[in-house]
């Protein structure tokens, strides 16, 4: 590399300049105002290929330059305009160009790579100073555009309402995630196209069409006695709101509009209204049944049917089996709608996932021995935490073991003889599979056996809020979880969540 001078130890609050001039003169010369004006020269490069190695071979300790100051006419084959553009595509760094001409040709070349400023050689270190202060306030407002923007992206991008941006045209700007998701119009298909070819939105009465013209002197419409009319012809009724996009002088600048799908809320409402009366007749049913058998023990009791002691005995044991089966089984209904209401209290920390998952094994192992159902680590028959690669992650300690322990008790519930269990680490993701060898599960209820209460007919009895509670975990933790199933074969469940590299 071709560095006329030493690099430069940057000064603590002093903006560091990298120059990139073949002229070994002018940048001496550029070097000495820079220094008198109290910035850092980290280095003086003369050819495009030497900048770019510069900033790609640098020290790791070495920070980024504040600003370039790039020469346009350049030694080696890529001229500053060119390097610029490599640059820019690589690295967030100001630029402001020097050059001895200012030809149109020129200056339209060096407009495409949205430099920061433009000088005419000779300049005074007055204009020189300037330039680089410009670039350096230029660049952090738009720093922190970007950052607000990103911010907005992620907010917009994240919530569950639909949120359509529209020009004062009627034209689709925008459209989030889950507005695409409820018109079933992906934003690369919508954007740039009339609102009204996307859908129309009207009053239920279908009295009043909701327009363009009724929002520009309008703050706001109420859109709850309202639906949207798709294109196939689809009615969603939904409930939002829409409102003028003005600027700082008032001016009509557009549309948002953010509404819910009604239509889909009720539908779901009504699918856990039906389920909660289901899991509340089934635990009716499970309290009912026991309790009319010991009513008849004791009534048989009391009326003297026990001839001796050995018929005492008899009742009152059976009297004592099915009161500790209603207290087990009270128990653990407490226990899962306590772990439903737990799971809107998320507390992450530091942790090995490693450990949690053999701690949860072990207190999995006493239910499995007693059915005689036989488990396999990692293609190990023993557990033990040197069987399970390290791995660390942000999560709440309580419930990642709630999650295991709800998975291997479940494959423990249906397993004929065993239950594999594997624990690897895939990038920055861990992988937690357990497969049991039970009757499996029929493709048209894998969908459906997360919803809460849910139980798949014929299933052992339960609650239905063990794998509810599976996803809502995978779900606070940001990862994923899918089910493989086949009849007769048995059931795989995959969890993938994210850790440290």
């Amino acid at each position: 590399m071709n560095i006329a001078g030493r690099q430069g130890q940057q000064i603590k609050g002093n903006p560091a300049v990298l120059v990139v001039e073949d002229d070994v003169l002018i940048a001496r010369g550029i070097q000495e105002s820079l220094r008198g004006l109290g910035y850092t020269v980290m280095a003086i490069v003369s050819s495009g290929e030497d900048v770019l190695q510069y900033l790609t071979q640098r020290r790791p300790e070495m920070a980024l330059p504040d600003v370039i100051l790039m020469d346009i006419r350049l030694q080696g084959k890529m001229d500053g305009i060119e390097t610029a553009g490599h640059i820019r595509d690589q690295y967030d760094i100001p630029l402001i160009y020097l050059t001895g001409s200012a030809d149109e040709e020129t200056l339209q070349r060096a407009k495409i790579t949205e430099p920061f400023g433009y000088m005419l050689k000779p300049f005074e270190d007055r204009e020189l100073h300037s330039n680089i202060e410009m670039a350096l306030y230029k660049h952090k407002l738009q720093r922190k555009l970007r950052e607000s923007q990103q911010w907005l992206s992620i907010i917009l991008n994240s919530i569950g309402d639909a949120v359509i941006a529209i020009d004062v045209n009627g034209n689709v700007t925008f459209m989030n995630p889950a507005a695409q998701y409820i018109t079933g119009c992906p934003e690369e298909k919508t954007y740039g196209r009339p609102l009204s070819e996307v859908f129309t939105i009207k009053r239920n009465d279908n009295s009043e069409m909701f327009t363009l013209k009724s929002l520009i002197n309008n703050e706001m419409i109420d859109l709850t006695d309202h639906v949207l009319l798709l294109p196939n012809g689809q009615l969603l009724t939904i409930y939002g709101s829409a409102s003028p996009i003005k600027d700082d002088n008032d001016g009509f600048m557009g549309i948002v509009i953010t509404f819910q799908n009604l239509t889909e809320l009720r539908q779901v409402q009504e699918r856990l209204s039906n389920q909660r009366e289901r899991f509340i007749s089934v635990l009716i049913h499970d309290l009912k049944t026991p309790l009319i058998a010991i009513s008849g023990y004791t009534k048989r009791f009391l009326l003297g049917k026990a001839k001796n002691d050995e018929d005492k005995v008899k009742i009152v044991s059976n009297i004592q089996n099915i009161s500790d089966y209603l207290l087990s089984t009270i128990e653990e209904t407490s226990r899962l709608l306590k772990e439903k209401a737990d799971l809107n209290s998320f507390s992450p920390q530091y942790l090995q996932f490693n450990k949690i998952l053999t701690a949860a094994i072990m207190n999995c192992l006493p239910e499995m021995e007693s059915r005689r159902v036989s488990l396999i680590v990692n293609n190990h028959e023993t557990v033990h935490h040197s069987n399970i690669a390290h791995i660390t992650m942000s999560g709440d300690q309580r419930q990642l073991i709630t999650m295991i322990e709800n998975l291997l008790g479940n494959a423990t519930k249906y397993a004929k003889s065993s239950i594999q269990v594997s624990c690897y680490k895939e990038g920055m993701n861990v992988r937690l599979t357990i497969t049991d060898d039970g009757p499996g599960i029929e493709d048209f209820y894998i969908d459906k056996i997360f919803d809460p209460y849910y139980q798949v007919p014929g299933s052992l009895k339960g609650t239905g809020l063990g794998l509810y509670s599976v996803k809502k975990v995978v779900e606070n933790h940001k990862g994923s979880i899918c089910v493989k199933s086949f009849v007769n074969v048995g059931s795989t469940f995959e969890v993938t969540l994210p850790c440290d590299l």
